[in-house]
């Protein structure tokens, strides 16, 4: 064996090297790796004691590289990255087993409500959905398919349109907010997410050129989800995105709550794929999530 290989750090203490490089945490870190803080600290004062010098700054508020840390992690980071990537191509895949992540919301209100014609249309094919408002890395969690949500500008490359985002009120029974009696008489459920600040009901009054009622009363809810489960149960008017609450309005289990016509955002919804070319099953997946949005387009 070369005394190049034999002077090498075990692969242990590089990846946890790289992991807290990536989080600038070692608790994050060793969260993700799975082991406990200060076994993850040992590995890296191990490792700073093999190659001779620090490898990060301890600050007030978290760490940072030392220059001798940063020029390692550059290089670590991308290696450990291709030998994960070529040991994944080694292993055997099941084509039929396919992972796809999307919001909490629109997983709740419009995948799901169209699994049981998905099954049924591929019985073949188990299908893992990773609900969650993180942004996934699709090769790197190993992950098939994402639907996102954003602006056409910062859409990933490669990513299709499935729909663009439309707004209009909604309400178990029917009500006409339009009138300011009946618009100062209802509850408001509110999507209460910084983020997207134009999924909020302030952003329609202001595009309506309506007052807000005041005082008004306003339920507020962190998942979207259950601002359209709580305009369901009859407590209040919900601000619904369009696409996700089409077969409600359909059913008659919502009712417009406007005569306006819906509000469009500069937002749509995006349908990703991996870098690394798709399984058959994933590939299936992909064929049938653009024919339900085409079918919704056309609805």
């Amino acid at each position: 064996m070369s005394r190049g290989l034999l002077s090498l750090p075990s692969l242990d203490l590089l990846r946890g090297f790289v992991a807290v490089g990536r989080c600038m945490s070692v608790t994050a870190a060793a969260r993700e790796l799975a082991i406990t803080q200060p076994a993850l600290s040992r590995q890296i004062r191990a490792l700073e004691h093999a190659l001779g010098c620090a490898l990060f700054e301890r600050r007030h508020r978290g760490l940072a590289f030392t220059p001798e840390g940063a020029r390692l992690f550059k290089t670590t980071d991308a290696w450990l990255e291709q030998l994960g990537e070529a040991v994944d191509s080694l292993r055997p895949s099941d084509p039929c087993t396919v992972s796809l992540t999307t919001s909490a919301g629109f997983a709740a209100l419009w995948l799901l409500p169209r699994m049981g014609e998905f099954q049924r249309a591929h019985p073949d094919v188990d299908l893992r959905v990773v609900a969650t408002n993180r942004l996934m890395d699709l090769d790197r969690e190993n992950i098939d398919l994402a639907i996102r949500y954003c602006p056409a500008p910062i859409a990933p490359s490669g990513a299709l349109r499935l729909f663009d985002e439309q707004l209009l009120p909604v309400s178990r029974t029917a009500v006409e907010i339009d009138d300011p009696t009946q618009l100062g008489k209802q509850v408001l459920l509110e999507y209460d997410d910084p983020e997207h600040p134009l999924l909020a009901w302030a952003h329609w009054f202001k595009a309506q050129r309506v007052a807000r009622p005041r005082p008004g009363r306003v339920i507020r809810f962190t998942q979207y989800d259950q601002v359209i489960q709580a305009a369901l149960a009859g407590n209040g008017v919900a601000l619904a995105r369009l696409e996700l609450v089409r077969p409600l309005l359909a059913s008659r289990s919502l009712h417009r709550a406007t005569r306006t016509q819906p509000l469009p955002l500069d937002y749509a919804y995006w349908l990703v794929c991996r870098q690394r070319s798709l399984g058959r099953g994933a590939a299936s997946v992909r064929k049938w999530v653009l024919a339900q949005a085409s079918g919704k387009r056309a609805s």
